[in-house]
């Protein structure tokens, strides 16, 4: 069981950092917000905010994978 959280606790820790490598720079939104345009401001559920989501759900996953794997690990020894 420990072995089964320990590997959703590296996927989830793999997903995040895709997740966040994934996103675009704060510079990139900025320059649209200065005059330039940017199509994907008018559409909903763009793909920043699904990348923001995911990686939100993935820490989360992360966070409570590993300290149920900490707790289970100490009660095992």
């Amino acid at each position: 069981m420990l072995i089964a959280f320990m590997v959703i606790s590296a996927a989830a820790a793999l997903g995040t950092i895709i997740s966040v490598v994934l996103q675009t720079s704060k510079a990139d939104s900025f320059s649209a917000a200065m005059g330039g345009t940017d199509a994907s401001q008018f559409r909903k559920g763009t793909r920043e905010e699904l990348l923001a989501r995911l990686t939100k759900y993935f820490a989360i996953a992360w966070i409570a994978s590993v300290a149920i794997s900490a707790i289970m690990w100490y009660h095992a020894h």
